[in-house]
């Protein structure tokens, strides 16, 4: 059964207590989201104490992932499905002061019903996609009256807002913000402990492939194969996206004839590649890379985070589809601290390359720290223009 789907149907979100003040129903649908809404997050309850945070997510992933790291939340539970007795018993339950909700997430009968309770919504880290861009266009009539019950609209850049514009938002209400994923902490990772945990020895070379998509393993253990000849102390560590996954892809490894262990099993030291069967560990894992591959990229899922190893300084390739991360994905390329390849054998060449001179990855990973840096303060920007929506009560 799909996880909350009883507390979805039926709208059970948490009951606040009676003399507590109107709090804040932020709602981020999967793990991407709630990690890149962690310090906003963080400064939504620091700033407005006497009034708690709600987090809602549609993925257990992202559930689980909120429960770990978001600080100062109150509770999590599943967003309601968009029918109106389950919004409607939701909103009733939760009596909130301020909806926010994260990057797309166009709920009609959810967004109708906090205008209808005069509760101020705001979407955060806003995107229009290449792929969902025409579609919004297209129903442009559908979508305005859902746009026109937002008071706010924080943008991650000017092509999203005039985008957004387009589709029939009040300009006066669209502001180009940034990008919060680039917010992300600097993380303090013991290398040592973690090589020694893994079984990597010290100096090894590390590749870490994340957050990879049916399609791509098989080309990825490939190329690691291929590169293996030049490098034969080389580690993989390879971390499917979908925890279902999991054993799909250790049977595919092992179906190449080659040794793989999981991360969360005992043994097997010999094997070169290490399959990540947790959650929440690879953000920390890209400390040990040598080289980053980013997943989703060479199948058309759109790409992932490659932020979250430029944090780590390190020298990062994707594929041709990283349409979900365009902008940093470009930002990256112009900077030299990226590469995009398109086939397993420019995989191979760019990883010979980065593994043969350390010195020109140390560079490339340096260049991607620099972009991260350079384009930090989302957060603070969006809290700016969420503060005066932060005075409402709409239960008063």
């Amino acid at each position: 059964m799909r996880a909350g789907f009883f507390q979805r149907l039926t709208g059970k979100a948490p009951r606040p207590k009676s003399k507590e003040p109107p709090g804040i129903w932020f709602h981020a649908v999967s793990v991407g989201e709630v990690m890149a809404s962690l310090y906003l997050v963080q400064a939504l309850a620091s700033s407005c104490k006497t009034r708690g945070v709600w987090l809602s997510t549609v993925t257990s992933t992202g559930q689980a992932v909120a429960k770990a790291k978001a600080q100062g939340i109150q509770e999590t539970f599943y967003l309601p499905y968009d029918l109106p007795w389950s919004v409607r018993r939701a909103i009733h339950r939760l009596r909130p002061g301020l909806f926010v909700t994260v990057e797309t997430e166009l709920w009609p009968n959810l967004l109708m019903d906090m205008r209808a309770h005069n509760i101020p919504s705001a979407l955060v880290n806003g995107r229009i996609s290449d792929r969902s861009f025409p579609r919004y266009r297209k129903f442009k009539a559908l979508f305005r009256p859902v746009l026109e019950c937002f008071d706010l609209f924080c943008m991650q850049s000017q092509e999203s807002a005039e985008r957004l514009v387009a589709m029939g938002a009040n300009p006066a209400k669209v502001h180009v913000v940034g990008n919060l994923k680039f917010d992300l902490s600097i993380p303090q990772v013991q290398e040592t402990h973690w090589r020694a945990l893994l079984g990597i020895p010290q100096e090894a070379l590390v590749w870490v492939a994340g957050s990879t998509h049916p399609g791509e393993e098989e080309v990825l253990l490939k190329a690691f194969l291929s590169a293996s000849r030049s490098f034969p102390g080389l580690y993989l560590i390879l971390a499917p996206r979908a925890p279902e996954r999991f054993q799909e892809v250790e049977t595919l490894v092992a179906c190449l004839g080659v040794k793989i262990r999981r991360r969360s099993r005992p043994g097997g030291k010999e094997a070169r590649v290490i399959l990540l069967d947790s959650m929440g560990e690879l953000a920390q894992l890209y400390a040990l890379a040598t080289v980053v591959f980013i997943g989703g990229s060479l199948t058309n899922k759109g790409g992932h985070n490659p932020l979250e190893a430029a944090v780590h300084g390190k020298p990062i390739v994707f594929g041709p589809h990283m349409e979900n991360f365009r902008e940093i994905a470009s930002l990256l390329l112009q900077a030299g601290a990226s590469r995009s390849i398109s086939s397993e054998q420019e995989l191979v060449c760019f990883l010979e390359e980065i593994l043969g001179k350390p010195e020109e990855g140390k560079k490339m990973g340096q260049r991607a720290k620099e972009v991260l840096l350079a384009h930090r303060g989302a957060t603070r920007r969006t809290m700016e223009l969420l503060e005066p929506l932060l005075g409402r009560n709409p239960w008063a």
